[in-house]
């Protein structure tokens, strides 16, 4: 929603006139796989996040062009590998 925040730069613009009307956001299925191709370094793929929105703009002036698009972040990770039966 970062566009939302730069709505002071838009004054004919009010943040309550933009509606986000539906919000869909997946993890693929497949589990995270790790590569041993270094003797140093292991590299975990993760399952792709897709995420889509409906949003509702108002009409917009003739001389404005606005791009919505997405921020993405992280604020907890876990990580668990498991040695067959001898342990996590």
């Amino acid at each position: 929603m970062g566009c939302l925040q730069s709505l002071t730069c838009k004054s004919r613009i009010r943040r309550e006139n933009i509606t986000v009307y539906d919000v869909c956001a997946t993890i693929d299925q497949c589990p995270t796989s790790i590569e041993e191709n270094s003797p140093i370094v292991l590299r975990y793929k993760t399952p792709y996040f897709k995420a889509s929105a409906r949003v509702v703009m108002p009409p917009l002036p003739r001389n404005e062009t606005w791009v919505v698009g997405w921020i993405q972040a992280c604020n907890q990770m876990e990580f668990f590998n498991i040695y067959s039966d001898l342990g996590i």
